[in-house]
């Protein structure tokens, strides 16, 4: 059996599996759990069998996903494209006032044009390449550049807490960068140097603006955000809390932890962080006030640690550093935060895409300068960037065509008429004679002489030169140049090998005066002992998710290699497709008395004893008549002796009291019965 749904709505959840997976998500989020951690988190409500159940379906349904250890140990976690909707979730069932600050806030403006910064970061890769030493470091002059070129500042970001590789060498600003680039899929780090991965370039510089800054939003909440649940929970909570900013757009962070703490996604429990090793929900620390449910217009204060605002307050830098929103203190000094974007849209991973790519024209100008708008498409901003200079890449972005520029355009493969083209097809105003004259003797100085390889031709002897020079198969692939020596062009070459071996003049297939080394015949030579390994597969760079029919890539790609250590390990191990049988979690079943299942009866205190452990084996629970009513029991284990008892659970129903742990004697219960799922 494998999953079958992944678009259903929760609503659509049994009773069960809304418990289990809403459990779940509130302890740990996102993020991996062990497989019995599940059946921890419903004890007492559920049985360990209903629990199963419930993971089953939740995985059926694309809920919750497993991945295997290779030692065959099962973790569980809730995929991140689920997030939103839980959290729509909490806040229907705990509805959240408009939240608003009625204080002036001292506002830091979020950074525009990321995505035009990064394209500009790829262009001068493109052009100058990023060596590295034998060190596996980016040598010192290419990574001074990058440093001029990162479109971020330190102080941005030191709030991360970042770990990357070579931190004594890479600015926290640059390491994010190029990290960034590679979790993309844009680059790929290589023995030598950094590469550009041309098909998944040519991809992204496809997408629209808004699509780049969805695929840069996603890698970012990920990549960069701590990984503890209490933070994750943060972050997707900041989110959702989009739809109740106040008409400012301003969202007072003491307020927004205070409906978490409401919510139970904080705890006040774990006030100690140090050498603690409780597995307390959450890390946020309420120094005081009460987690019971807020009434309506109440103000209860509470006051959270220095280390949690500084944490958050790092994490709303970044943000308003990725152009994402803007970041602020209010004349409390309470931090507040304003989205320019839509969250909760670049999350989900089957919102429609919204806007396609933009169409828009620039403007050529008569001082050789080129006004870029923001509704120009980022493929004509690629190509502008390989013939031009940038002058500036404010909101209108401004380029400079010059000599220099044409000429470098032209040594990097783009052709002249490639970029008259470019200029007619795009220009709005066209282009102005003088600059279209300038830029065609500028092309045209260009490659007027070029160095060629070529390969020469030596024959042993003058009358072999002479054959060669009159053999009709060789006539106009051969320039002579001296008494023995030719000129042949590369792609000729076998030809010409050819018609020489034909004629008795086969030529060595070793070439003299090299110094590459020459490729010899494997194994030409016994050998005593051969060990191969079978090679690797391909990996693909990219990956491809279908929607409706259409392929797109998915540059957000969990497990790719970048610089910043981000703690996730689930691409590491093994993805489970298939489910068990549910009548596997009851081995032996038609031994079991079906009268145990299906009647309500009264037995005799030995087969109710067998009866209690038979639920234990299954982690099944029992049905009891105490008086008159009936009760579900969820045992435990059974306490040897005369008589014997049984320690388990009052199972609560939905939203009553907590489950109650107690010690039960045969002799409590009149009839009883197991409860199992393959029964009605």
């Amino acid at each position: 059996m494998g999953v079958t749904n992944t678009k259903g709505d929760w609503k659509e959840l049994t009773s069960d599996e809304l418990l289990v997976l809403t459990r779940c998500f509130i302890r740990y989020a996102g993020q991996p759990m062990k497989e019995e951690e599940p059946l921890q988190l419903s004890r007492g409500v559920l049985s360990g069998a209903e629990t199963k159940l419930a993971l089953h379906g939740l995985r059926a349904r694309g809920w919750m996903e497993a991945v295997t250890k290779s030692w065959g140990e099962r973790i569980l976690y809730i995929p991140l494209h689920r997030l939103p909707d839980l959290y729509d979730m909490l806040l229907e069932q705990g509805t959240m006032n408009m939240m608003r600050t009625d204080h002036p806030v001292t506002v830091h403006e979020a950074k525009t044009g990321l995505e035009a910064e990064l394209l500009h970061v790829l262009s001068h890769i493109a052009k100058q390449g990023v060596p590295l030493t034998a060190k596996g470091t980016i040598h010192k002059r290419s990574l001074q550049r990058l440093i001029e070129l990162t479109p971020f500042r330190s102080e941005d970001l030191e709030g991360l807490g970042l770990q990357y590789a070579h931190t004594d060498q890479y600015p926290v600003q640059t390491a994010v960068m190029m990290d960034l680039l590679l979790s993309l899929g844009l680059l790929v780090k290589e023995a030598v140097s950094f590469r550009i991965q041309e098909t998944e370039l040519a991809a992204w510089i496809h997408l629209s603006a808004w699509q780049m800054r969805k695929h840069i939003f996603i890698t970012f909440m990920e990549r960069y955000g701590k990984s503890e649940a209490s933070m994750q929970h943060f972050r997707y909570m900041l989110c959702a809390a989009s739809q109740y900013a106040g008409a400012e757009g301003w969202l007072p962070v003491k307020s927004l932890l205070q409906w978490m703490l409401q919510a139970g996604l904080i705890s006040q429990e774990s006030l100690n962080r140090t050498g603690s090793q409780t597995s307390a929900p959450l890390e946020f620390a309420a120094a005081s006030g009460s987690s019971e449910a807020f009434e309506e217009g109440a103000a209860i204060e509470f006051n959270f640690s220095e280390h949690d605002m500084d944490e958050i307050k790092g994490w709303l830098k970044a943000l308003t550093a990725f152009g994402m929103g803007d970041w602020g203190l209010s004349a409390l000094g309470e931090l507040c935060f304003r989205w320019n974007v839509s969250p909760l849209d670049m999350l989900r991973l089957y919102q429609d895409e919204v806007g396609h790519q933009e169409q828009g024209t620039f403007y050529m100008q008569p001082d050789f300068e080129i006004l870029v708008p923001p509704d120009v498409a980022y493929d004509v901003r690629w190509r502008l960037e390989c013939c031009c200079e940038l002058v500036t890449g404010d909101r209108m972005a401004v380029y400079r065509l010059t000599r220099e520029s044409v000429a470098e355009a032209i040594e990097l493969g783009m052709e002249a008429q490639a970029i008259f083209a470019l200029l007619d097809k795009h220009s709005q105003t066209g282009v102005p004679d003088h600059v279209r004259v300038a830029v065609e003797q500028w092309a045209g100085s260009v490659g007027r002489t070029a160095f060629a390889s070529v390969t020469l031709l030596r024959c042993g002897t003058h009358d072999d030169a002479d054959t060669v020079a009159r053999h009709p198969g060789l006539e106009g692939l051969l320039e002579r140049i001296g008494e023995r020596d030719f000129i042949i062009p590369a792609r000729s070459a076998a030809k010409i090998r050819k018609t020489l071996a034909a004629i008795g003049l086969s030529p060595r297939r070793e070439l003299e005066g090299t110094d590459e080394p020459i490729h010899r015949y494997p194994l030409a030579a016994e050998t005593e002992h051969i060990s191969s390994d079978s090679p690797d597969s391909e990996i693909r760079p990219y990956d491809i998710t279908i929607n409706d029919g259409t392929a797109e890539f998915t540059f957000s790609q969990e497990g790719r290699a970048g610089l910043v250590y981000t703690g996730r390990t689930l691409h590491f191990y093994e993805r489970e497709h298939t489910l068990p049988d549910p009548l596997d979690y009851f081995p032996e079943s038609s031994a079991v008395p079906s009268s145990w299942t299906k009647e309500w009866r009264s037995y005799h205190v030995s087969t109710a004893r067998q009866l209690i452990e038979q639920a234990i084996r299954w982690q099944t629970a029992v049905g009891l008549r105490i008086g008159r009513a009936e009760v579900k029991w969820i045992p435990e284990s059974v306490i040897p002796g005369e008589p014997w008892s049984v320690i388990g659970w009052y199972a609560s129903e939905e939203g009553a009291e907590a489950p109650v742990r107690a010690t039960l004697q045969p002799g409590e219960w009149s009839d009883m019965r197991l409860l199992v799922p393959f029964t009605s």
